[in-house]
């Protein structure tokens, strides 16, 4: 009790009135705290504010904590703490303290951006001042530059050059040097200057030109008569990788000619494509010499050259032709060859060096560069008969040409003597009527002024390929020559020619058939293709569909004969369209009263994607070819078919009324679709006439061809092989990882070559058009969609089956990607698409799949793609919708459909294809109510004032044009009761109204066209088509499916649980997937729905396990399902899991789902410019912060608090 007393005593001594406080200061900074330090417990803290002291308890501020010892903590502090503050026991100062608030540092000095090229010395000058001295470091992008030596600023630079040290040297002040810089020195460098008042900090970039660097150097290069060349150079180098450096060519040829930037060389032979690839078009020997690459950028020149030597193997000027000759007559073949060096000719016969023979002899003429013989009979004999081969050699390789001579007895069949000139006839005016068609679309689409009618936008998307054209060439030879012989028998009076009652076989002889058949062409449609029936073969399908069928290699297959459901009903039986000589109504008409509508209603349940898919459906089935010619064939009527209104082949122009809305016209232009030889006219082998049958020109199988082609030639004008991952060809980026379809340009074949523009933003401005497996591709933006989807989704599979499959080579990746893709279409279109067209009853007949059957013949029938799957006609929109990130209105607004034709811009400058996607999913589909809006009656391919043409018209002329059978037919097919008038179309055509426009507009009900009666009936339940449209379409969709030996659902195709991760891949995934930025999306794409809230997020679908596809040699796959790629036991995903592998190459998922980048994601500085930042904020070196509040420093560790900035390095902050 003594000792409390005293101290007690002793304490009031101290804390007498007459004492004076400690006086102290303290230094804060923003954001930071200080501690206040009074030395006694049970203390009263106040605050001078404006002269007046304020106990800090009434001021409400929760930073101000006092402790039981006394001390006072001000945390967060601000401008307003800077105050003095009295520490108070038993009414007596006892300490003041000074708050003093800290300035931070300012960059006096600053580096500023700077180029140099390789070897140079770099000085980035950097000073600070505040108060306290800042401290200054210096970093590369985010990383500290450590262990840097510190030298004295008054060096000079040839001291700096020689000191002893690294590359980097920091002097006293803060200036940064480096040293002997090479293009790895290229960077961000950041001066940041620190003191208790936070950071500042200056930033420069440095640019290290680098000469280029050759990366795909030329190769040399023996040429064997191609008709195009191309020689390779790439580059690269600073400065922006990114940014190639231009690359020009230099050519020294063998003639000690120098040609200098080749391709502006006025033989126009020379071009280069984006990629600076030079190529020359028809080498000649002329062009053989040094192709030098020259690669220039800032910080220098680069050349490589390599050697090209241009050989011409022989080239017949002038081939022996096939010859049909009576016995004892006289033949002459000639044969004149060129090449470099001079060809040597040899003949053969029947495979065997050409025998001594008293009947002929061999005539020899040689010029430079060039020989000629000619091999003469005086009196043919029929052991002469045979086939023929003239073959010239020389050292650049072997030509060979093929040619009959056929002896006949002295009394030949009646129109035998006819053959030749009819050869020559119907060769003259088809071919030339061809070549007329082409020069005038070749003229028009490459005039500078090209303006375009809506004729040549049709066009455009009929056009065929170089193959197709020659077979339907070949065709109309035949057909015309016969009609040539017809007329020559009937001028003679022969014999009567109603070809109805006389076989056609009974006129020529066969050997006079077989040699029409030989010159025309035709004889080339009948061989066979040779099947493989080992490794490839049997495990990938062809690209034209051919072998998919081993007994049968040519079904489904493209170029092939358009099947039937019913016989054609051709006006003479045999080849002309109804309606060609007797009165049928219009097809005009009809569209104009019966199908076109200025209005349009929505469906309730489905989505205007349904339109959409079932067009890239359909383009992946069907496309008849047209005919060759746009220009009669008749040789005193040479006409183009838009200029005449006579029905003239291959013109069968649609008549129009005085009384039409709005076309001023007796017609509207239309052109038949090419027949293929041995049907028409051209079925006269033997005693039988067989109908004309049209060309399908894609394959009938549902087998992805529109992402890859259905020829050879397509798949390699699509591939990119440069990188052997098995990716096909890009256009430009849209965003970071996800590009357009590649534009056309000069890498196309001349085989693949095509008169097509595509539509600019201003009318009059056009374009190249993109280029995908059909050409169809940029016909409307929404098909041009899927294209890219699907284009984007090949690459991004392939990508991964080359990550978990190392061993597979270019093609392996490819052709496994194709096989994937494939599958999911199939199981899009069967699982999808196809029950919401068909209802339930239209499924059942499909019926489920029960394996492939070798006896199914899956091609394309005439009545489903001419008639029934052009149902979906009626459900496009008038306009087309484009929605924001949100689902929410598009800046750019919606797209009339008559103005988006042929409009690639409408994704390259206008958003990409999310906008698009985001409509399709947010648009009903117009309903199926028997109508086609008006954009597709009176605006088909409407362009700067053009008269449209009518896509409903085109259809019903179409189906005339293929003698399809009547609605009446048909529907008695599909098990519906034969109409006898139009009232018992009652029960599928409810509307009255409808029943007796078609009773006034056709005078018997037997006469409906199929496309017309099919269209008016009523929808089945769950559908979107009438009975008789179902029963067509699912047909055709059973024997796709049955028909097709590599159907994804095979057991012999993919393992069950290959099947099980294809099944994963719906639609909505691949929005989700191949989309630029799509985030969010209805399960069920297809079904309409406008509620974005109601959407599942993207990264909830589910993955794809890449795992299932990992190929273990040949074993059974199913035994390695239990572990991972790098062998670890007891899971079936691979390292880093799968969802890592789906998302591509750029980001790696780590165990705890973290994502992993180089260099981390945050806590740098900003990238340019002078800035600062206050007290608090993380300072990270390749790690990832995400916290706030209180400071802490790891060294490579890992921070886990919640209230705690980390500042790391090399670690990681979650």
């Amino acid at each position: 009790m003594v000792v409390l007393l005293l101290f007690s005593l002793l304490l009031a001594g101290a804390l007498s009135q007459d004492a004076e406080p400690i006086r102290e200061t303290e230094i804060g900074r923003q954001g930071g705290f200080v501690a206040l330090r009074c030395g006694f417990s049970d203390v009263t803290w106040s605050k001078n504010v404006n002269g007046e002291q304020t106990d800090v308890k009434t001021l409400g501020d929760r930073r101000y904590i006092v402790t039981a010892d006394g001390t006072m903590y001000i945390s967060r502090l601000k401008e307003i703490d800077a105050a003095v503050y009295t520490c108070t026991k038993f009414d007596t100062p006892i300490k003041e303290v000074t708050v003093a608030m800290a300035a931070r540092p300012t960059i006096a000095i600053s580096p500023s951006d700077v180029t140099v090229h390789v070897g140079a010395l770099i000085h980035l000058p950097c000073e600070a001042q505040g108060d306290p001295k800042p401290t200054i470091e210096w970093r590369v992008g985010r990383s500290q530059l450590r262990n840097v030596p510190v030298i004295s600023d008054d060096l000079t630079e040839e001291e700096i050059r020689n000191y002893a040290g690294g590359n980097f040297l920091v002097t006293e002040k803060g200036h940064l040097y480096i040293r002997d810089v090479t293009p790895g020195y290229s960077a961000q460098y950041i001066c940041m200057a620190t003191n208790d008042g936070g950071s500042s900090w200056a930033t420069s970039r440095v640019l290290v030109l680098d000469p280029p660097k050759i990366t795909t150097r030329p190769q040399d290069t023996n040429s064997l008569d191609a008709d195009i060349i191309g020689i390779a150079c790439r580059a690269n180098g600073n400065p922006n990788p990114k940014i190639r450096p231009k690359i020009t060519w230099r050519v020294e040829t063998f003639e000690n000619i120098t040609i200098v930037e080749p391709e502006n060389h006025p033989s126009g032979r020379y071009e280069t494509d984006a990629y600076k690839t030079l190529r020359i078009r028809f080498p000649l020997p002329s062009d053989s010499g040094k192709y030098i690459c020259v690669a220039t950028n800032a910080g220098g020149v680069t050349e490589a050259s390599a050697i090209l030597q241009v050989l011409i193997t022989p080239q017949f000027r002038e081939p022996p032709k096939d010859a049909w000759v009576p016995f004892g007559g006289s033949a002459v073949f000639s044969c004149s060859v060129f090449g470099s060096p001079t060809p040597v000719i040899e003949w053969f016969k029947d495979n065997q060096y050409l025998p001594f023979s008293q009947t002929y002899e061999i005539q020899h003429v040689t010029r430079p560069g060039e020989v000629q013989e000619r091999l003469v009979f005086r009196s043919v004999q029929f052991e002469d008969t045979g086939f023929y081969e003239c073959r010239a050699s020389n050292l650049a390789g072997t030509s060979r040409h093929e040619f009959s001579l056929a002896v006949t007895d002295a009394t030949p069949f009646p129109g035998d003597r006819f053959v030749s000139d009819a050869l020559d006839y119907a060769q003259e005016f088809v071919q030339s009527a061809i070549q007329e068609t082409q020069i005038i679309l070749k003229a028009r689409f490459n005039a500078p002024n090209f303006n375009p009618t809506p004729q040549d936008l049709f066009h455009m998307v009929r056009q065929p390929t170089r193959q197709a054209l020659y077979m339907a060439m070949s065709a109309e030879v035949f057909e015309h020559a016969m009609d040539y012989i017809h007329e020559q028998i009937e001028a003679l009076n022969v014999t009567s020619m109603e070809r109805n009652n006389v076989p056609l076989g009974s006129l020529l002889s066969p050997e006079a058939i077989d040699h029409l058949e030989d010159l025309s062409g035709c004889h080339r449609r009948k061989r066979q293709p040779k099947c493989q029936m080992r490794c490839q073969g049997m495990s990938f399908r062809s690209h034209d569909g051919t072998c998919n069928n081993i007994k049968h290699p040519t079904w489904g297959s493209s170029l092939n004969k358009i099947n039937r459901f019913l016989p054609a009903i051709y006006e003479n039986k045999y080849n002309t369209p109804r309606g060609w000589g007797r009165t049928l109504p219009s097809a005009r008409m009809i569209s104009q009263r019966l199908i076109r509508t200025h209005t349009t209603k929505a469906h309730s349940q489905f989505s205007v994607l349904m339109m959409h898919f079932g067009q890239f459906v359909d383009h992946d089935l069907a496309q008849t070819v047209a005919g060759p010619s746009e220009t009669s064939f008749a040789p005193f009527l040479r006409v183009r078919c838009e200029q005449t209104c006579t029905n003239t082949m291959p013109c069968f122009p649609i008549e129009v009324h005085s009384n039409d809305s709005r076309i001023d016209a007796a017609c509207m232009p239309f052109v038949r679709s090419a027949s293929i030889c041995g049907t028409g006219d051209t079925s006269v082998f033997g005693k039988e006439t067989r109908v004309r049958e049209q060309l399908n020109q894609v394959t009938s199988f549902l087998d992805a061809s529109t992402v890859y082609g259905s020829a050879d030639q397509e798949m390699e004008t699509l591939r990119d092989r440069s990188a052997n991952k098995g990716q096909l060809r890009v256009g430009e980026e849209s965003i970071p990882g996800k590009h357009f379809l590649p534009i056309e340009d000069n890498l196309i074949p001349e085989e693949m070559e095509n008169d097509r523009r595509c539509i600019g933003k201003a009318a009059t401005v056009f374009l190249d058009c993109f280029i995908a497996g059909d050409f169809r591709v940029t016909e409307q933006p929404g098909l041009t969609t899927l294209h890219t989807l699907f284009m984007r989704q090949h690459n991004e599979i392939a990508y991964n089956l080359a990550e978990v499959n190392p061993q597979w080579n270019d093609d392996r990746i490819y052709e496994e990607t194709r096989k994937i893709i494939g599958g999911v279409m199939q199981h899009i279109t069967y699982q999808e698409y196809l029950p919401k067209v068909l209802g339930v009853e239209g499924m059942d007949q499909i019926g489920d799949y029960t394996g492939y059957d070798s006896d199914v013949d899956a091609s394309l029938l005439n009545e489903f793609s001419t008639a029934a799957f052009r149902f979906g006609h009626t459900l496009i929109p008038p306009t087309l919708f484009r929605r924001g990130e949100n689902y929410d209105k598009f800046k750019l607004g919606d797209m009339p459909l008559h103005n988006s034709f042929f409009t690639p811009y409408r994704l390259l400058d206008e958003g990409g294809v999310d906008p698009i996607i985001r409509g399709m999913i947010v648009q009903n589909l117009k309903l199926p109510d028997g109508k086609l809006s008006d954009s597709l009656t009176e605006r088909l391919f409407n362009v700067v004032a053009q008269v449209a043409l009518d896509l409903a018209a085109i259809n019903i002329q179409r189906g005339r044009d293929h003698a399809i059978p009547t609605y009446n037919d048909m529907r008695q097919v599909c098990g519906m009761r034969r109409a006898l008038d139009f009232h018992d179309l009652q029960g599928e055509i409810r509307n009255a109204t409808t029943r007796q426009l078609l009773s006034e507009l056709y005078s018997s009900v037997d006469e409906i066209d199929l496309w017309v009666g099919g269209l008016e009936e009523d929808i089945v339940e769950g559908g979107l088509v009438g009975p008789t449209f179902r029963c067509i379409i699912a047909e055709q969709f059973k024997r796709v499916r049955d028909g097709d030996r590599f159907w994804f659902e095979s057991d012999k195709q993919f393992t069950q649980e290959q099947i099980r991760q294809i099944k994963k891949i719906t639609m909505a995934k691949v929005f989700c997937d191949s989309g630029d930025k799509i985030e969010k999306v209805p399960v069920d794409v297809f079904m309409y729905n406008s509620d974005a809230h109601k959407f599942t997020q993207c990264k909830d679908l589910p993955k794809f396990d890449y795992s299932a596809f990992v190929d273990c040699g040949g074993a059974d796959y199913l035994r390695y399902q239990s572990y991972l790629y790098d062998g670890t036991p007891g899971s079936t995903d691979l390292t880093g899991t799968s969802d890592a592998i789906s998302n591509g190459p750029r980001t790696t998922t780590g165990t705890f789902g973290s994502t992993l980048t180089p260099g981390g994601t945050t806590g740098s500085p900003p990238d340019e410019g002078t800035g600062t930042t206050d007290s608090g904020t993380a300072t990270t070196d390749g790690g990832t912060d995400t916290t706030d509040r209180v400071t802490a420093a790891t060294d490579g560790g890992t921070d886990t608090t919640d209230r705690v900035t980390a500042a790391t390095d090399g670690g990681t902050d979650t």
